[in-house]
């Protein structure tokens, strides 16, 4: 007995050994060869293994795949498809994965990831252009922490402006791809946008939320916010540089152009008095006067006239404001789409049509900016939190070895190899740039500290005065001492 259990102690060890480093079989050149996959740090940073046809992954149609997700305490695989995302991503080597998940039947099926929603279709977003890996996931997060709840926020308490992310790192056929950011979709199901109805009366489908997502800001008007004069065809889901993301006209569901067209011919066609006592119930204000200001924070200039979503929630209702989504922000803290830097006091030109329309015809638009915009850095954009959001995400790549494995997987290929540190440094120092900019330009000024003194002051303490310059034997409440005002009880 006792040599049987001698000998269960090291199998045991040996299948949870390689339970943490599970080995993949993969032919390569003819011959089969065992690979490991590197799974010391999965408490901390999930793993996820893709396997498909190498040979026919592309970015125009999904192909069967199969998904393996290794975490801290569980293993899950799945059937799944995946095809290759991203429109100026596409061209380096490291690919940007679309996912979607599948039963036995074939059938959709809606898994929950990492704490993230419940879905059947995820992204796992490579960040080739970005040396940082994380300008994407600390731009939501800012978004999400700092924007104002959507107008149907009490209606859809769990609506989400947004979009969360968790790190992991991919294998795909045995082989090591780096780290990926693992993301939510922002749709119809995130936004909790209407579904569309169907009249009782003839059976006949009618609109309810819509859903926009704007591609191409080059070459087009509506993007910007521009009225275009030329009508779109509502059996198309492609209209002047916007994609139709819901309903789907093509699976034979409710489709129109005009709810977007009609917004923006409000927002090109009036001024005066009207235009400001009106646009609120055409514009989810307090939303975009937060995307105008996160834009100039970021400097967010892919994501102008293109890389944001606009929508609908519920023609039912009556209410007619659109909504905006931010999308697609890894161009952003002093990063270009060619991954060069940008200087943090560069001006953000053409904030969109809305901006310049508001500026030109909303009363005190300048002022409600500058408040909104006090109201932040007194808050949640102050450069310690900034840096806070960047630091968090470094630290977890450099101590589990993340950064240094992909930089190392992809030397040589879409980007020069770079020290954590410089980076690190670079954007702290371009946030601080970057607000002392922004400060000058929307007029803020930090408020004065007041601090606390004790309440019986020695003989030795220096002199108080009142607020109107009187010295003070006996000081109480606000005074001044050494030039800063104190409150003394």
């Amino acid at each position: 007995m006792k040599v049987l259990v001698s000998l269960a102690i090291p199998i045991l060890l040996f299948f949870m050994a390689a339970l943490l480093s599970p080995m993949v079989v993969v032919a390569q050149n003819g011959e089969e060869q065992t690979l490991h996959i590197d799974t010391a740090w999965v408490s901390e940073i999930p793993v996820v293994e893709l396997t498909y046809d190498a040979a026919r992954f592309n970015s125009d149609s999904f192909i069967p795949a199969k998904f393996t997700l290794y975490e801290a305490d569980s293993i899950s695989t799945y059937t799944c498809s995946v095809r290759q995302r991203g429109g100026t991503s596409l061209v380096y080597d490291k690919p940007n994965y679309a996912v979607k998940f599948y039963d036995e039947e074939g059938q959709k099926l809606d898994v929950r990831l990492l704490d993230m929603r419940k879905d059947n279709h995820w992204i796992l977003d490579g960040m080739a252009m970005d040396h940082s890996k994380m300008r994407n996931r600390v731009s939501m997060d800012v978004w999400l922490a700092s924007s104002r709840p959507p107008y149907h926020h009490e209606l859809e308490p769990k609506a989400i402006n947004g979009y969360h992310g968790r790190y992991v790192e991919v294998y795909a056929n045995g082989g090591y791809m780096g780290v990926f950011c693992l993301m939510e979709r922002v749709d119809r199901k995130q936004l909790k946008l209407k579904k569309y109805g169907i009249n009782e009366d003839d059976g006949t489908p009618y609109l309810r939320g819509v859903l926009y997502k704007a591609i191409n800001g080059k070459q087009t008007r509506t993007p910007y916010f521009y009225w275009n004069a030329n009508e779109p065809d509502d059996a198309s889901s492609y209209y002047d540089g916007v994609q139709g993301e819901y309903p789907d006209v093509h699976e034979g569901e409710p489709w129109s152009w005009q709810p977007l067209r009609k917004n923006i011919y409000f927002l090109c066609g009036y001024t005066g008095t009207y235009f400001s006592n009106n646009i609120g119930k055409r514009y989810d204000l307090p939303v975009f006067i937060d995307f105008v200001l996160f834009l100039d924070l970021l400097y967010a200039y892919d994501n102008v006239g293109k890389n944001y979503l606009c929508w609908f929630y519920d023609f039912n209702s009556g209410d007619l404001r659109l909504g905006v989504t931010p999308w697609d922000l890894d161009a952003t803290w002093g990063l270009s789409v060619t991954g060069t830097r940008i200087a943090a006091d560069t001006e953000l030109s053409n904030k969109t049509n809305f901006n310049t329309r508001m500026s030109q015809h909303y009363r005190s638009y300048a002022d409600t900016l500058a408040v909104r915009y006090a109201a932040l850095r007194d808050s949640l954009w102050t450069e310690t939190a900034l840096c806070g959001y960047f630091d968090r995400y470094f630290d977890l790549l450099d101590h589990t070895g993340a950064w240094q494995r992909d930089q190392r997987r992809w030397e040589n290929y879409y980007c020069k190899v770079r020290d954590m540190e410089p980076e690190q440094q670079f954007i702290h120092q371009w946030i601080h740039d970057r607000l002392a900019f922004l400060d000058k330009a929307y007029g803020y000024v930090p408020p004065q500290a007041i601090s606390r003194v004790p309440t019986d002051p020695s003989p030795q303490s220096s002199p108080c005065y009142d607020l109107f310059g009187r010295r003070l034997a006996s000081p109480r409440g606000l005074v001044i001492r050494e030039g800063k005002i104190t409150i003394e009880r």
